[in-house]
């Protein structure tokens, strides 16, 4: 441990909001804490997920893929997007399994493949 982290845990405990009297013992529990809540891949995984819905513009597709299926030239429309911009939201919310797409001839349609997420993403409440 270095003498950095060292000090900031003995300031901790001295301040009494920590209930700890060993610093080595404290810090291999707080290593334990970490290591339990996943393993990296496992998290990796929810990060990459969770990059997918930071764009607005993904989040939009999102809530239309909710309400129709469509192919990509419906979202460029709807959107204002080239096509090579619409298919590489769509690509990156279908690598998530949020989106799932199938041929119809030569047409490629995308609907929303996990219907919970709109639940996830209206029950963020934006502040001002």
């Amino acid at each position: 441990m270095s003498k950095t982290i060292e000090a900031r845990l003995k300031r901790l405990i001295s301040s009494e909001i920590c209930k700890a009297e060993n610093i080595g013992a404290y810090a291999s529990e707080l290593r334990c804490l970490a290591a339990s809540v996943g393993e990296e891949n496992y998290l990796k995984a929810k990060e990459r997920f969770f990059k997918s819905l930071s764009d607005s513009t993904r989040l939009r597709i999102v809530k239309m893929l909710a309400k129709k299926e469509m192919c990509v030239c419906e979202v460029m429309v709807a959107l204002g997007l080239t096509q090579t911009n619409a298919s590489h939201h769509l690509n990156i919310l279908e690598r998530e399994r949020i989106v799932k797409k199938r041929r119809k001839g030569k047409w490629v349609l995308y609907r929303l493949n996990m219907p919970e997420i709109l639940e996830l993403i209206d029950s963020f409440s934006v502040q001002k």
